[in-house]
Order: structure tokens, then sequence, then C-alpha cells
């Protein structure tokens, strides 16, 4: 995928990902289940991708800068204390 296309992606899913965090933070608060949470929020895109009849590139693609925007978001979360440790 060409760089802007994965940014225009990754600009228009922001607030998707942000629910989805808070959503699976919200059901599993428990601290030290980073890793079960990020892979519940893949499992959950990469189904919807599947499913998807309009979507271009392959979700292994997409798959690391989705990651990498769902690390920002948790760090800040974190870091303003949304989110207790």
């Amino acid at each position: 995928m060409q760089f802007l296309t994965i940014l225009k992606t990754i600009i228009s899913l922001l607030p998707i990902i942000i629910d989805a965090v808070k959503a699976i933070e919200a059901a599993f608060p428990q601290g030290g289940q980073g890793a079960a949470k990020l892979e519940a929020i893949r499992a959950t895109v990469a189904a919807a991708h599947e499913a998807a009849t309009d979507v271009s590139g392959s979700f292994a693609a997409i798959w690391p800068a989705i990651q990498s925007a769902v690390g920002a978001v948790v760090g800040i979360a974190n870091a303003t204390g949304v989110f207790k440790k």
C-alpha cells in the first residue's frame, strides 16, 4: 500500500480505534493484559476486514499501522490517567 493510502486509512479509522480501545478497556479493566487486549482488537478488525467487500489491500499490510495507532491511543490514555494502571 502507498503511504498516503495507509495514512488516510488510519486517520479515518482513528475514532473507531479509540472507541475499540475504550470498549476493550471497559470490558477488561485488569492491568497487565495489554497483549490479550491488543489481540482482541486485532481479531475484531481482521474479522471486519475479511467480511468487507470494499477493501483495497490486505489486512497484513494495514495491521502494523493500526497496531501503532492502538499503542499511541493506549499510551495517551495511560499518561493522562484515563486508564488506571
